[in-house]
């Protein structure tokens, strides 16, 4: 008869493990991808503030300038600018792209966190520089 309870106490002990065992992964999965999705969509937003940014600015044309604050996530790695499109890369292989209206040249943040970045129109171009 002990033995009995013993054996029983034990799947009891183990059963109970393994939920909590299950759900701390789907915990700790549901936390990684909301991480992921939030590091991208602020990533989207702060590209998408710098493409209409520049275009209004080379709608004024030259000599307009205007500053944008823009925040990136830990997760950022670096971004480049090439032509009409904004390319920023993230820790974990996701490229962000976001397309202009306008011909964007000049530099960007090289590491995360909040940054200036300053928009002016330069002939038929638009150039940003971090402030």
């Amino acid at each position: 008869m002990k033995g009995q309870v013993s054996v029983e106490m034990l799947i009891v002990i183990g059963l109970g493990i393994a939920i909590i065992g299950l759900y701390t992964v789907y915990s700790y999965a549901s936390m990684d991808s909301y991480k992921k999705g939030n590091d991208e969509f602020l990533m989207k937003d702060s590209l998408e503030k710098i493409a209409e940014t520049s275009k209004f600015v080379a709608f004024q044309g030259e000599p307009a300038k205007q500053q944008v604050n823009v925040c990136f996530p830990l997760s950022y790695k670096n971004c480049t600018l090439y032509g009409f499109t904004i390319s920023c890369f993230l820790s974990s292989g996701r490229e962000i792209l976001q397309y202009s209206d306008v011909n964007i040249t000049g530099a960007m943040p090289s590491s995360s966190g909040c940054w200036d970045i300053e928009v002016q129109a330069s002939g038929d171009v638009v150039n940003l520089s971090v402030s």
